[in-house]
């Protein structure tokens, strides 16, 4: 009874998923697990050996547990789609847009298409970091880029580059939106920013020999025992990759646990700082600068990312710059909009509160309440503040300000950029301060009195990220 149970079993399964070959390797271990289940005479194991037996039902497993998680959010997607659409319209969920390819925005028909995908604004802004490499890279590619979050579709589309042909919402991950994507683009490449493995993407793209890469690799500890209890199937789809760009040792060995072949692994570290530096084009800035009613001989400090309970920081470090006679004007962005009365509420008497980035009104402190405008917001300063870092947030993304030039200041909570606001402070860009008194003695260091050791550390670090660049580019095929 049990051989011919198992044998209908295996039939089953052989029949749903046969439609894609897929070859597979794993170890004696499961070997030992499958045959514990199924008997060592038993249906699909019987006359054949421990490995090659593994291998078949691993393959057979592997594309039933992705062929039916395929097929149920397929099913999902027609059967419930149109209920839920008119909720999803009210709750910002862009159901119908996911459910479309990518706008197409330039012709690239005469072109190799590489789609890159990442999930959120931030790593939206990483994806066109690393857009600059894959240009310098291979200068006659297009691009086709998607995000999962609305409001990294909308910085695409108000920063897309000239080598971008498409921009849009990935589709929901079932095979058939996926198949349609790269059949429609004719891709040619896939990369995928940090962490952002969807089963139907990696089997549409594997299916039909696309090769895929992740760039910034990482895996934080949570995530990785989520995958190990998918252990098989993610093995599947992970020894496949062809490149991986990690960060870090540790996060190189939890690829190599969830199956990435070592040669495909490599360590660049984090490729937020492999950034050109430079200070913005005078005109541009000037242009910007007008634009909020700044004049070119202000200065300019950027409190970007600000959370509820840093507003207080700012306001000790601006009432003892005023009390030393340093005037600056202050740019207060809030991380959430929804904190922003918090905020102003902690930083205390008259603060401007602007829903644009543009003005007419004279001001020392205002607040812009707007998203996607943060890294103009760093173009124009001289100094920046990063948020996230006087409360125990972790900090956000000190690349941002980095970039452009500037000394970078933030709070002794750093714990979630520790790598960069390390790298930053060995170089002597970067500074950490205690709280608003600490910050306001920092800043006039910086910016008043010893003027020339910060553009000699600048000078050093950005001819150090340079070389960083050229290190990370000739691992991208």
């Amino acid at each position: 009874m049990k051989t011919v149970f198992a044998n209908r079993a295996y039939l089953v399964f052989y029949y749903i998923v046969s439609l894609y070959p897929f070859p597979v390797e794993t170890n004696r271990r499961e070997c030992f697990l499958l045959q514990t289940e199924f008997g060592e005479k038993g249906g699909l194991l019987y006359g054949t050996s421990d490995q090659t037996a593994c291998r078949r039902m691993s393959k057979v497993l592997a594309r039933f547990c992705i062929n039916f998680y395929s097929t149920a959010f397929e099913l999902a997607r027609r059967l419930a789609g149109p209920m839920l659409a008119s909720v999803g319209r009210s709750k910002g969920w862009n159901l119908d847009e996911r459910q479309k390819m990518p706008r197409v925005v330039r012709d690239c028909r005469s072109r190799s298409t590489v789609w890159v995908h990442a999930a959120s604004l931030g790593e939206v802004k990483l994806l066109l970091q690393f857009l600059e490499m894959l240009e310098a890279r291979n200068p006659d590619d297009c691009y086709v880029v998607t995000a999962t979050s609305a409001s990294g579709v909308e910085y695409l589309e108000r920063m897309k580059r000239p080598s971008i042909v498409a921009i849009g919402f990935l589709p929901l991950d079932t095979l058939p939106l996926m198949k349609s994507l790269v059949r429609n683009f004719r891709v040619s490449r896939l990369w995928l920013l940090e962490t952002e493995l969807w089963p139907s993407m990696l089997w549409a793209c594997f299916s039909t020999g696309i090769p895929v890469g992740i760039a910034n690799a990482r895996i934080e500890e949570k995530s990785f025992a989520h995958y190990r209890r998918f252990g098989p199937v993610v093995r599947l789809l992970l020894e496949r990759l062809d490149v991986v760009l990690a960060q870090n040792e540790t996060y190189r060995q939890r690829f190599l646990e969830l199956g990435v072949r070592p040669e495909t692994l490599h360590i660049v570290g984090n490729i937020k700082g492999n950034i050109r530096i430079g200070r913005p084009a005078a005109g541009e800035r000037l242009k910007l600068r007008r634009s909020m009613n700044i004049s070119g001989q202000d200065v300019v400090v950027t409190a970007g990312c600000l959370h509820q309970g840093e507003g207080v920081v700012i306001r000790r470090c601006l009432d003892e710059l005023s009390r030393r006679g340093r005037r600056c004007k202050c740019i207060i962005v809030p991380r959430h909009l929804e904190e922003s009365p918090g905020i102003t509420g902690e930083l205390g008497g008259p603060a401007l509160r602007l829903s644009d980035t543009v003005t007419n009104e004279d001001w020392d402190l205002c607040i812009v309440e707007k998203l996607g405008i943060l890294e103009a917001m760093y173009r124009i300063a001289d100094a920046a503040v990063v948020g996230g870092t006087f409360v125990n947030i972790g900090g956000h993304n000190v690349w941002e300000p980095a970039r452009f030039g500037i000394p970078v200041f933030f709070g002794p909570n750093y714990h979630a950029q520790s790598s960069g606001c390390e790298r930053l402070l060995a170089f002597g860009v970067g500074f950490t301060v205690a709280d608003g008194e600490e910050l306001a003695g920092s800043l006039e260091r910086t910016l008043w009195v010893d003027t020339e050791k910060f553009a000699h550390a600048e000078a050093l670090f950005a001819e150090n990220s340079n070389q960083q660049r050229s290190v990370v580019e000739p691992l991208i095929p």
